[in-house]
């Protein structure tokens, strides 16, 4: 990951929360890098985004979703984000707090869109992964266990700590699975060239091969440093809305809202 500051972990922090929440959203690993890519993006496009990191992290979810044809209801994902921060909290009710919630949710999605230009989905290494592993066929699934499998699962940890933002997808697909297949024993196919990868990823060097790897691996070190110093999250404070201070009567009549002009980040 690159920078390993303050910063650098913090996002890797609500990297994480990104991946609990999708995995109990039961999003796939595609949507979930979608969403951890388009999060990375949105903090490294800016020094101080103008909302809540989780916030942020929330409606990058929301957008992964509707980009990979798997859109969720607002409801469900408000209270498992919530219950994600504060697990000994009820879930939201139809209130106030729900509708404010609700409310900052859209707004933050919109201001992400911006940042990220409306350019979403963002190109991800799984589909460069899965055409290498068709290629190699079997020989790949030999040695002590599936190769392919391993890489994926590479590629779904690498997304916490926005692995590929800064290298060709098809580059950190390659650099993923001849680090599985080292790690499954599978070593070089027969007769193969000695930078084999290079003809799955041409223009992937030794240099760059190793430096994604050790990333890749840094990224493991850095979730058990910072595994158990997530600081427990106080019950947040039931924010004004927008418009009445008055619940809502019920989920069949949607909230109107003025719209309110958006300016796009500085390049």
């Amino acid at each position: 990951m690159e920078g390993e500051g303050p910063d650098a972990r913090a996002r890797f922090r609500v990297a994480r929360f990104i991946m609990e929440a999708g995995v109990k959203l039961g999003l796939g690993s595609v949507a979930v890098a979608t969403a951890c890519g388009a999060f990375h993006r949105c903090c490294g496009a800016l020094r101080a985004p103008p909302h809540d990191p989780h916030l942020v992290a929330a409606a990058a979810i929301a957008l992964a979703a509707k980009a990979e044809g798997t859109p969720l209801r607002a409801r469900d994902l408000l209270n498992v984000t919530h219950r994600c921060l504060h697990p000994g909290v009820p879930p939201l009710g139809l209130d106030a707090q729900f509708w404010a919630l609700r409310e900052s949710l859209v707004q933050c999605e919109l201001w992400v869109l911006r940042v990220l230009r409306f350019r979403l989905p963002l190109e991800r290494a799984h589909k460069y992964l899965a055409q290498f592993a068709l290629a190699l066929g079997q020989w790949a699934r030999g040695g002590r266990g599936g190769a392919p499998g391993v890489a994926w699962a590479l590629l779904r940890d690498g997304a916490a700590g926005g692995l590929g933002l800064r290298s060709p997808p098809q580059h950190v697909a390659a650099a993923a699975l001849h680090l599985a297949m080292e790690l499954c024993g599978c070593g070089a196919p027969p007769g193969a060239p000695p930078r084999w990868w290079q003809v799955l990823s041409p223009g992937l060097g030794q240099a760059e091969l190793e430096e994604l790897e050790r990333e890749l691996l840094g990224l493991y070190g850095l979730d058990t440093e910072v595994g158990g110093d997530d600081p427990p999250c106080a019950p947040p404070a039931t924010p004004a809305p927008s418009r009445s201070p008055e619940p809502r009567p019920g989920p069949s009549r949607a909230p109107q809202y003025r719209h309110r002009p958006f300016r796009a980040p500085p390049d």
